[in-house]
């Protein structure tokens, strides 16, 4: 039979607060497609900057279109953009 690893640490009084997302993506949100190059338009992974545009979407009132782009010419084909659609939710649809 496996024993368990035993976990200390130290207590605390709370959860840490929320970081307060740093991203505005007011002027991406036309209903148009962006591309959003990384190390161009931000410095943060595919993967994290979809994350927060997603939150953001949702506390503005749009529905978020996303697909990732890679680089076809480098090993693994690592990702190097997220495009991008951000477009109003119509009150008529109610939640879904």
């Amino acid at each position: 039979m496996a024993t368990g690893r035993q976990l200390s640490g130290k207590p605390v009084e709370d959860f840490p607060p929320r970081e307060r997302g740093r991203w505005d993506f007011s002027k991406v949100a036309d209903g148009r497609v962006y591309e959003l190059r990384r190390g161009r338009d931000f410095d943060v992974t595919v993967d994290s900057l979809a994350v927060a545009a997603r939150r953001w979407a949702r506390k503005h009132g749009y529905r978020l279109t996303t697909r990732s782009a890679f680089d076809e010419d480098q090993r693994g084909r690592p990702k190097v953009a997220l495009y991008v659609r951000f477009e109003r939710q119509r009150e008529s649809q109610g939640a879904r």
